[in-house]
Order: structure tokens, then C-alpha cells, then sequence
């Protein structure tokens, strides 16, 4: 989808294309409208924008002007111009501009239309075709085995996505045939003189075990792995789509393939790379809702059977159910409580916490220990966030609400539950206040640089660099605090001041326009009757008579 500007000084010409077009017919999914070429520049420096529509007869700058602008600074947007002349030389400075198209007004709307969709068009192709897009697919094709790794660390975590989203991603990873599908977990752990390689070594030996498995696997299996946080290697190990017909069919074949194609990992390792694995195969599961708990299952078993032995070879397949005793999933489920406090995701942060707490009621309310790990959990989440902020959490929530002496607040997920909706509005409300206050003092400041620059041409530029901030940011954190554009503010303050300025009878109206920072009169007299609706000079004769 694309963005559309278009930009007239006649209003009824904005809103009639912008309102009586079906844009979306043609892939536009926002028009955004600007009265004047300086606003049009503004919102350029602020919103995306990948197509305009520009009058060609403006005051102060003209179409022609801001296209030359345009094509300098956003080189990628298609311009077109309107123009009610019928002058070659408009059409001949326009081409030479390099503008998209050139249309005499009046146009109909099918022309438009026709006309917009063909640059649509053009941007369409030009993104497929970019060096830019082929660069992208190239690296992230030459990346995507360790894109598939770092997904799959997600969901080792627990990571929780809707199921057409896991269908999208695993599509772009290329690896939409495993949904669904039933997997084997195979954990391999390096040891002995893998372990004390370099970071770099110890990456290129895991590469290169990961490149055996492939071989070794070959076309009867498919491997997807990663390394997980504790230096294992992961691999999970689906069917391969084509090798059903070479299948033996005795029903444990699979089983003894796996069995001893792992067996044979092992010895490789050993043989030719001169080290030390142990390799456990665990339980099959379902892609990819089984993934997280077939993980912690497998690194149960590892522990269980491998422990600080080496070159161990372990089938858990056909054990019984492992942990009688699960510990807490939401708690340590991606997004983690400490990152989304960090990041001030308050939403997020009340919807984790109620998983948690949901969890907690319905599998462990029995369980004090699980109690008391999700409060330890909670309130070092919480303690830290306050230190980061530079501040106690006794500070924040006050001093009976952080105080653990008695362990009061986890006596039962009942209480927990009380005691996380007492401190959470309070840490979110201190969090806003802080914000706030940040927020006020920033738009402060842009005011004050504002009204001593009032009489020169003040951009959102200007007040950028003089905050050290993006245009973009200015812009949304003036109209965040203050409800109003930039540009509304500087118009107010110059008309406000232009007022006081003409009670002056000896300043002459061009005099009052320089101070403002207008450098055509007859522009400044028009941006004065449009806010007052009344001239300068009409203004002033009404102060003399006393009736404004």
C-alpha cells in the first residue's frame, strides 16, 4: 500500500480529490493534505510519503519549487503537477525536473486516477527491480539458517503467536511443511576440549557438527536446530517429505534409523573433528505446539541420565512423563516481565501479569513454593526497574507495599493477585507522571526557541537540530503535549504579534511583515485576513474607531 500528498492552496481542491476518489482501488491506503508548499515540506520531513499532487500556481513557493526540493531530498517519490496554464513552459521546466506527470486543469477524476495508479505502478516495480530489494533477499537468503535459529530459540523460550501467524513466519523461514508435523528432539552437548575453544572456534565447530548431522541425516530426515542459551545444540527432526516411499516398513525402521544416525554423529564428532558429544534423543511432539514442552523435557533428561558425564548417548523416547512437578511457564515465557518494564509496555506488562496469575490459580494454587517463586519473580522484575530509574521501589509504591518482611504478600495466589493490582497502577502512574514531566520540559523548550526566533522562517528543521532531535519526534511530541502542529503554534504566535505590532501606527504594514519574518508583503496581508479575516489595514482602522 501507498501514501499520497496532495498539496493546493485552494482548499475545495484538497478535499474534493482527496474525499471523491476511491483511492484504495489502486493500492493507496492514506492521502495526506497540505494548504501551502511549506506544510507539504513539513509533513515530507515527518510522514512517509510515496506520491504527490501538487498545484503548480502557489504563493511564496510554487509546485515547480517544491518539486525541485522534492526530487532533492526523496529522490523515490513520483510528483505530479496541475497547472491551469496551458504554457509549454511549465510542462518543459516539469520534465526537466523530472516530475512523474503533467496535467492542465480541468482534469476528471477517471484521469486522476488512471494517472496516480500508473505511478503506483512504477513504485511497484521499481521496489521489485531496486538493487536495494535484491540486496536484502540476497543477504537474508545467505542469513537464513541462523534467521531459522534464532526463531526457534524463541520458541524453545515458549514463545506464543496466533496460528496464521506462525503460518506467515514459518512460510518466510521456508519451513511452513513442519506445521503440523511430528518431530523428534535430539540435544547434542559439546564437551571436554569443545568447551575451552575461542567463541570464533567454538562457532565453526558447531557449524561444522551441524553440517555432519545434514550429511548424516540426509534425505530419510530434515533437521532444523540452533543453539539454545545453554551452548546445547537443538535440533528437531522431522520426516523427510520425499523419503516415505523408501520407508522400511517394519514400524520401529524410524526409530532404529534415528537411533543410529545419531550413534554415528557421535563417532564422526569423535573421529573427525577430535572431540567429545553426548547426544540425548528425546520425545516426539507436535510442530510447533509441542516444541516448548519437548524442550524442557529433553534438558530434564539430559540431566537426569547425562549429568556431568561425557560422551553419552541417551534415547528418552519411551519414558513416562518426567516432571510430576512443572515449574511456572508464564513467568519465563518471552516477552520477560524485566523487558517489558523496560520498555514501558504497560498493556503488555497487565496482560503478563495475569497470565501469570492465571496459571498460578488454576495448576499450583496448592503449591506455596510456586507462590513464592512468581511473587520473587514479580518483585525482582519490579525492584529492578525501579533501581534502572534511579529509584527505590519503596519510592514508587511506598514503603508497606515493597516491605517482604513476613512474606504477607504470597501467602496465596489470592493475595498475590491483590498485591500485583495494588502495585502495578502505581508504578504505571509514576512512569506517565515521569513522562509527563520529560515530555513538558521538551515542549518548553521548542516554545522558547520558537518565540526568539519568531521573526525569522522557522522550520521543524530548526527546532530539530536545536533539540538534538529527528523532525518526526519534534513534530508528534509538540502535538502530544500541546494538541496542535508545529506550524499552528508559529501562525498564532505571529498573527498574536502582528496584532500588537499594527496598534503601532508608526510601523508601516512591510515593516510589521519583516519583523515576522514575511518577506512579501502582500503574502503576509493574505496569511492575516485568513486568521483574522480582516486586512492589516482594516484591523488598525478598527483600533482607531474602537470597534475590533
Amino acid at each position: 500500500m501507498y501514501t499520497l500528498l496532495i498539496v493546493d492552496d485552494e482548499a475545495s481542491v484538497v478535499e474534493g480529490l482527496a474525499h471523491t476518489i476511491p483511492w484504495q482501488k489502486i493500492g493507496i491506503d492514506e492521502v495526506r493534505k497540505a494548504y501551502s508548499a511549506f506544510e507539504a515540506l513539513e509533513i515530507l520531513q515527518t510522514q512517509p510519503v510515496d506520491i504527490m499532487i501538487s498545484d503548480i500556481t502557489m504563493p511564496r513557493m510554487n509546485g515547480l519549487e517544491l518539486v525541485e526540493i522534492t526530487k532533492s531530498r526523496w529522490k523515490n517519490i513520483k510528483t505530479i503537477l496541475l497547472s491551469g496554464y496551458a504554457d509549454f513552459a511549465y510542462a518543459k521546466e516539469a520534465i526537466t525536473l523530472g516530475t512523474y506527470e503533467y496535467l492542465l486543469k480541468p482534469v476528471s477524476d477517471e484521469v486522476v486516477l488512471e494517472k496516480v495508479g500508473g505511478a503506483v505502478e512504477s513504485l511497484r516495480q521499481e521496489r521489485e527491480s531496486s538493487e536495494t530489494y535484491n540486496r536484502a533477499v540476497q543477504a537474508f537468503r545467505i542469513n537464513l539458517p541462523h534467521i531459522r535459529g534464532e526463531f526457534l530459540n524463541q520458541l524453545l523460550q515458549g514463545m506464543k503467536s496466533p496460528k496464521n501467524v506462525w503460518a506467515e513466519k514459518l512460510e518466510l523461514l521456508e519451513m511452513k511443511s513442519a506445521i503440523g508435523k511430528q518431530s523428534a528432539l535430539m540435544l547434542v552437548r559439546m564437551e571436554d576440549r569443545l568447551t575451552e575453544m575461542s567463541p570464533y572456534d567454538s562457532s565453526i565447530m558447531e557449524y561444522a557438527i551441524g553440517n555432519m548431522a545434514d550429511e548424516i541425516f540426509g534425505e530419510r530426515f530434515r533437521l532444523w536446530r540452533c543453539r539454545d542459551i545453554h551452548g546445547y545444540l537443538v535440533f528437531f527432526v522431522f520426516e523427510s517429505d520425499d523419503s516415505a516411499a523408501g520407508m522400511d516398513p517394519h514400524e520401529h525402521a524410524e526409530e532404529n534409523e534415528l537411533k543410529h544416525f545419531a550413534a554415528q554423529l557421535q563417532m564422526n564428532v569423535s573421529r573427525y573433528l577430535k572431540g567429545t558429544i553426548s547426544v540425548l534423543i528425546g520425545k516426539r511432539g507436535f510442530f510447533p505446539e509441542d516444541v516448548r514442552k519437548l524442550y524442557q523435557d529433553s534438558l530434564f533428561a539430559l540431566r537426569r541420565h547425562i549429568g556431568s558425564h561425557s560422551d553419552m548417548f541417551v534415547y528418552a523416547e519411551d519414558e513416562e512423563e518426567l516432571l510430576p512437578v512443572r515449574s511456572l511457564q508464564k513467568c519465563y515465557e518471552p516477552p520477560l516481565l524485566h523487558h517489558l518494564l523496560e520498555s514501558g509496555s504497560w498493556k503488555q506488562i497487565q496482560e503478563k501479569l495475569e497470565q501469570i496469575l492465571k496459571e498460578l490459580s488454576l495448576a499450583h494454587s496448592q503449591s506455596q513454593e510456586h507462590v513464592i517463586e512468581a511473587f520473587f519473580f514479580i518483585y525482582s522484575s519490579l525492584s529492578a526497574y525501579a533501581h534502572k530509574n534511579g529509584r527505590s521501589l519503596a519510592d514508587i509504591v511506598g514503603t508497606s507495599l515493597a516491605d517482604v518482611t513476613g512474606l504477607s504478600q504470597c501467602t496465596t495466589a489470592a493475595t498475590l493477585g491483590k498485591w500485583v493490582g495494588q502495585v502495578l497502577p502505581l508504578l504505571e502512574s509514576s512512569a506517565e507522571q515521569a513522562t509527563r514531566s520529560d515530555r513538558s520540559a521538551a515542549v518548553s523548550r521548542m516554545k522558547r526557541f520558537i518565540r526568539d526566533h519568531l521573526s525569522q522562517d522557522i522550520s521543524l528543521q530548526a527546532i530539530a537540530d536545536h533539540m538534538y532531535m529527528h523532525p518526526v519526534h519534534v513534530s508528534r511530541l509538540f502535538k502530544m503535549e500541546t494538541g496542535s502542529n508545529v506550524s499552528d503554534y508559529v501562525l498564532r504566535l505571529k498573527m498574536e504579534q502582528a496584532a500588537e505590532l499594527l496598534a503601532d501606527h508608526s510601523l508601516k504594514n512591510f515593516e510589521i511583515a519583516l519583523k515576522l519574518g514575511y518577506h512579501n508583503p502582500n503574502y503576509f496581508i493574505r496569511v492575516f485576513k485568513k486568521y483574522y479575516s480582516v486586512t492589516p489595514q482594516e484591523y488598525r482602522n478598527s483600533l482607531e474607531t474602537g470597534m475590533p
